[in-house]
């Protein structure tokens, strides 16, 4: 998949194509102000209306997930996305000058638009525009109604981060850690806590199926994270006692 971002944002569909169509504008103006080519006119985006509460909190984790999959930080490390702005005085001690504060000619030359800025962004000097300009960490403070919550989600909602990921098309491969995490947490939810040794080989099967349905493990990594043979974990794949 080429370069891209996820936003998510508040409007109607109509204002969220116009908002796509001037970031693609800028960007293109920006590109070619640097020698390149612009952004071809098929240049696409996908955009999905948030029902409910519920996905609206998935959609978070999955965004604020995404640098961190990528190896650009760790969990609300990355300076580009808004994961380091939730509870947090990082933003606060940045710095920066208000566009209420810059003349008229300073906001034309910085932003490259005469249309208005509205006064409470902040520019840093060698940062850009801040993300706490734009971004409500309100809303994200009261879904997630401490920084452990927050936290948690981020580095264990495997499920969610994978089922988005498969929604979009896009790529995705746990850890070895998170194939751990994520046995683990199948066997508190759905095998009353049990350990691995307590299974019965039917058990196993069952696990097996749900490793590879819910989170996308091929065979061998079930194999190895159920400690069972790769050839039994097809036999369980395959059956259809088990479905």
């Amino acid at each position: 998949m080429p370069n891209h971002l996820h936003l998510i944002v508040e409007g109607t569909g109509a204002n969220c194509l116009d908002a796509f169509d001037y970031l693609k504008h800028k960007l293109s103006e920006r590109l070619k102000r640097d020698g390149c080519a612009p952004l071809p006119e098929n240049y696409w985006f996908k955009l999905v209306k948030i029902e409910n509460e519920e996905q609206l909190k998935r959609e978070i984790i999955y965004v604020l997930r995404n640098p961190l999959e990528k190896g650009n930080g760790t969990v609300g490390g990355y300076l580009w996305a808004s994961g380091w702005l939730y509870f947090s005085n990082l933003a606060k001690a940045m710095g920066g000058t208000l566009a209420g504060e810059m003349s008229k000619r300073s906001k034309i030359k910085y932003f490259t638009t005469e249309q208005t800025i509205p006064d409470h962004w902040r520019v840093h000097p060698y940062l850009g525009l801040l993300p706490d300009s734009f971004v409500d960490t309100t809303l994200v403070e009261r879904l997630f109604p401490s920084p452990k919550d927050l936290q948690t989600a981020l580095v264990k909602d495997y499920e969610v981060y994978f089922q988005m990921a498969r929604r979009l098309g896009e790529l995705y491969e746990f850890s070895k850690t998170e194939i751990s995490g994520i046995v683990n947490q199948t066997l508190q939810k759905r095998f009353g806590g049990r350990s691995l040794m307590e299974l019965t080989e039917q058990d196993k099967g069952k696990m097996a199926l749900i490793l590879s349905r819910e989170y996308g493990l091929t065979s061998y990594q079930i194999s190895k994270s159920i400690f069972l043979k790769e050839l039994v974990v097809r036999q369980f794949l395959s059956s259809k006692e088990l479905r």
